[in-house]
C-alpha cells in the first residue's frame, strides 16, 4: 500500500460512471488509475482527482497490471485561481502535457514532482486577485522549460558565447534553437541574425530572473530547443490551444 501526493495530469472517461486518471507521483513516478464510480455527484473522490489538482491518494500498487486502483483521495489544492486564468492555464496544461508524453515511463521522478508542483504554486499565486508574490507570472512557463531542460539532460548554457567561449555581459545577438548556442556580436559579426529581438532579450531576462516582457518568444524558443531534442514524435496537442490563447490575449 502505497501512500503518496499525487498532480493529476489527464483524466478521460472509461465508462459511463468511471474515470482513467494519469498523475504524477511523488514516490512511483506517472501511475495510471481507474476510478470506478469516479463521475458520481456521491464519490469520495470528487475534486481530488480532477486534472492540475494536487492531492494525497493512496492505493494498493500491482505490478502485473497498468491500472492501478485508488483506496483514498484527499484533496490538497485545487488551484481556484490558476482556473480563473485562461492564459496561465493553458501553459499549465502544456507543461502536464509535455511530462505525461514525455517523462521517464515507470521509474520515480521526484525532481519532475517538485518543479512541477513549484510551477503549479506560482501560477495559482501570481492569478490571485491580491497578488503580490516576487515571482513575474511571465517567467514561469520559460523557467519551467529551462529547468526541465536540465532534467532531461539538454543542458542550456545561456550565460556563454558557444563560437568564442567568452562570457555574455548583455543579451546573446543570435541563438541557435537546434543547437542551443547562444553567439556573441562579435561572433555574429555582420551577419543577419535568425532570433528575433524579442526572444534573445527575454532570455536574457529570464537568465537575470528580470520579467519577461514578451513571453510568448521566449517560450517558443525553448519549446523549439526541446523540439530538436527530444524529437516530438508525439504531438502535443495543448499547444493549439496555447496559441489560440494567446492571440485572444494579444501574446
Amino acid at each position: 500500500m502505497i501512500k503518496t501526493r499525487a498532480i493529476v495530469l489527464h483524466r478521460f472517461p472509461y465508462s459511463d460512471s468511471s474515470f482513467i486518471v494519469k498523475a504524477l507521483t511523488e514516490e512511483s513516478g506517472i501511475v495510471s488509475f481507474i476510478v470506478k464510480g469516479g463521475k458520481k455527484k456521491e464519490s469520495p473522490f470528487r475534486g481530488a482527482l480532477d486534472p492540475l489538482a494536487l492531492s494525497e491518494v493512496v492505493f494498493r500498487q500491482n505490478p502485473n497490471t497498468e491500472l492501478q486502483f485508488i483506496k483514498e483521495a484527499t484533496l490538497l489544492d485545487w488551484r481556484k485561481d490558476l482556473r480563473n486564468d485562461l492564459l496561465s492555464l493553458a501553459k499549465a496544461q502544456v507543461i502536464t502535457e509535455m511530462i505525461l508524453r514525455y517523462a521517464p515511463q515507470g521509474v520515480p521522478l521526484q525532481e519532475e514532482f517538485e518543479r512541477l508542483e513549484q510551477a503549479l504554486h506560482e501560477f495559482n499565486e501570481t492569478c490571485g486577485s491580491t497578488a503580490n508574490t516576487p515571482t513575474h507570472k511571465s517567467n514561469i512557463f520559460a523557467q519551467w522549460l529551462l529547468d526541465t531542460c536540465d532534467m532531461w539532460g539538454y543542458n542550456l548554457d545561456l550565460t556563454t558565447c558557444s563560437r568564442c567561449g567568452n562570457t555574455l555581459d548583455k543579451p546573446a545577438a543570435d541563438f541557435f534553437p537546434e543547437t542551443g548556442g547562444f553567439v556573441c556580436q562579435a561572433c555574429l559579426g555582420v551577419d543577419t541574425p535568425r532570433a528575433r529581438s524579442e526572444t534573445l532579450q527575454g532570455l536574457w531576462a529570464l537568465r537575470n530572473g528580470d520579467k519577461i516582457e514578451r513571453p510568448e518568444f521566449t517560450e517558443n524558443a525553448l519549446l523549439t530547443y526541446l523540439r530538436h531534442h527530444i524529437g516530438f514524435l508525439k504531438e502535443i496537442h495543448s499547444i493549439k490551444f496555447l496559441n489560440e490563447t494567446r492571440k485572444l490575449f494579444g501574446q
